[in-house]
């Protein structure tokens, strides 16, 4: 798609919410360019893409490029920030297509620029040969906390366990953090379920990183610390299929260097493993301004 106009995109709804997210997650194909897909965004009040809402969009464009197959694992880098008023281009380059598996890469661009590289691994689904999964231990139900302001979206809620504000740099505790998410819909097309279930993976995991560390929180990010997701990887245990509450369950296993590893799970109410994620996040001080001497109390 690089080197001449994109296609336009059709009109849509400005207001955010989640059925707005299930369109964007709805690439389009490119009826001149065959594995192309085209996309619009959602940044709301700020001029940047969620990067997991890339991972999403590539999730569907992979799906669509190669019919008949399920998308099993995605692992996407942000390359570059993405403008929320530019068309992203997906372009499907499949790398090999077996008899089970096949294989792509996604390359989002907006114009010449490379936005999200992204590969993907999809099969066709099988019977259980033997079955064992493995959620994170038990956590109070959502009935126990209430709803994350923060954030807030029509058709999605979001219920915190024992964390006051997730984004106040006073909010002190373990690198543990689980969300209940429940969605007033879910959509009936599979790749529309793994594109919605892989937008939330990019949300908590800078502020599960941070969250033992005294005086420092994401209310701070883009004013005194800079902070990013740079690589989220999900793979997605089938069958991808949920009523009600969903557990994201994510841990900071490592901050130093300026990142984050951070990994998690997403289970079903009925403690069943429906995906697993990774997250990798940038974490640095600005140049100018208090942070850039931390005290040696907030590092552990």
């Amino acid at each position: 798609m690089t080197g001449r106009p994109a296609p336009e995109l059709p009109e849509r709804s400005s207001e955010s919410s989640m059925a707005r997210m299930v369109e964007i997650f709805d690439v389009r194909a490119d009826p001149a360019a065959p594995g192309c897909f085209v996309g619009d965004s959602d940044g709301g009040t700020r001029r940047v893409v969620d990067g997991s809402q890339i991972l999403g969009q590539s999730i569907v464009a992979a799906a669509r490029a190669l019919p008949g197959r399920t998308v099993r694992t995605a692992h996407a880098l942000f390359v570059s920030a993405a403008d929320p008023d530019v068309p992203l281009e997906f372009t499907v380059t499949p790398v090999r297509a077996g008899r089970s598996f096949a294989s792509a890469t996604v390359g989002v661009r907006q114009g010449e620029k490379i936005r999200t590289h992204c590969t993907v691994l999809l099969d066709a689904p099988q019977p259980d040969l033997v079955r064992r999964d493995t959620p994170a231990g038990q956590v109070a139900g959502p009935e126990t906390a209430g709803p994350e302001a923060s954030l807030a979206l029509p058709g999605r809620e979001v219920r915190i366990i024992d964390c006051a504000d997730i984004n106040d740099p006073g909010e002190v505790g373990p690198p543990v953090v689980d969300a209940w998410l429940r969605y007033d819909e879910v959509p009936a097309a599979d790749d529309l379920r793994r594109a919605m279930l892989a937008h939330f993976t990019g949300h908590l995991g800078i502020s599960t990183a941070l969250r033992p560390h005294p005086g420092l929180g994401t209310a701070q990010a883009h004013h005194t610390l800079s902070t990013a997701p740079m690589g989220i990887g999900i793979t997605f245990h089938d069958p991808v299929r949920w009523d009600g509450w969903l557990r994201y369950h994510h841990e900071a296993t490592f901050v130093g260097a300026g990142t984050a590893h951070i990994r998690g799970q997403i289970s079903t109410r009925a403690e069943s493993l429906i995906a697993s994620f990774t997250q990798d996040a940038m974490i640095r001080a600005f140049d100018t301004g208090p942070v850039n001497e931390i005290p040696s109390a907030a590092r552990l």
